[in-house]
């Protein structure tokens, strides 16, 4: 059984071969970018609708990611594969107290109404706080590892599910588990920026990290005033994406910020 739907691959320029070639998939093929983002009219517009400032970034990134599918790739034995589905992996904290860390997998955001993604969002999470996790499974597999195996373990696993496509039934868990692009919300630790780094076994092109909203100075009409700002961390592999899409990725995401209401179409 494929474990991911996968569309045809991509027909390589000589830049994208170099590219592939010149870095490996574990550390030194990351781009890493900080952009600010003013965040006044989408807390409006979330007061608005009843939804949660994650739930809007969800559907934001989701529908962006559909007008830059460049971004939903993979790289399997030197080709650059596009995944069929959209998918947002969201890190969530099972509880404060606890070393343990997991997430939600929200597919095809774009493609519902915001309220919607709302409503699953908040669902998914309740569910991970009472233990009913789609990845729990999984986890308690790998409590009968060594810490010495985990390593190899994943390595196998991501080469299996990913490399060779074969979905596989000993550590159950949903498909594409880590999805298109992971989201992680450092805001809610209080903290207001940082780069999260690409796990290597989890074959994803990019991971963003949500900063907490501060008031900051801006320039508005030539005048000082305050605004609420949030800082966005993006890691991006260099092998999948340069600076030209990457660009355009930031110009579409950014729109969603200007006019919230882009987000309802």
């Amino acid at each position: 059984m494929k474990h991911i739907k996968y569309k045809s691959k991509l027909k390589l320029s000589p830049w994208r071969k170099i590219s592939l070639g010149s870095w490996k998939p574990k550390g030194d093929s990351s781009t890493y970018v900080f952009e600010d983002f003013n965040v006044d009219k989408v807390l409006v517009f979330c007061k608005q609708q009843s939804i949660s400032f994650n739930s809007f970034v969800i559907k934001a990134l989701s529908s962006t990611i559909n007008k830059n599918n460049r971004i939903n790739s993979i790289v399997r034995f030197g080709n650059i594969y596009q995944r069929e589905k959209n998918t947002i992996f969201i890190h969530t904290l099972t509880n404060r107290t606890k070393d343990d860390l997991s997430g939600v997998l929200i597919e095809e955001a774009f493609s519902k109404e915001i309220k919607e993604v709302d409503i699953e969002f908040k669902s998914e999470i309740k569910k991970v706080k009472k233990g009913e996790e789609k990845h729990i499974s999984s986890k308690r597999n790998f409590k009968i590892i060594p810490a010495i195996l985990s390593k190899y373990t994943l390595d196998f696993l991501s080469f299996l599910m990913y490399s060779l496509n074969i979905h596989i039934n000993l550590f159950p868990s949903p498909k594409d588990p880590f999805g298109s692009v992971m989201l992680t919300n450092i805001g809610s630790l209080n903290l207001q920026k940082a780069f999260c780094p690409i796990a290597p076994y989890t074959r994803i092109p990019m991971v963003v990290s949500l900063g907490r909203i501060e008031l900051k100075p801006t320039i508005l009409n030539n005048e000082i005033v305050k605004s609420n700002i949030s800082t966005f961390g993006f890691t991006f592999d260099h092998r999948i994406m340069d600076g030209i899409h990457f660009s355009k990725f930031i110009e579409t995401f950014q729109s969603f910020f200007s006019n919230p209401k882009l987000i309802l179409k």
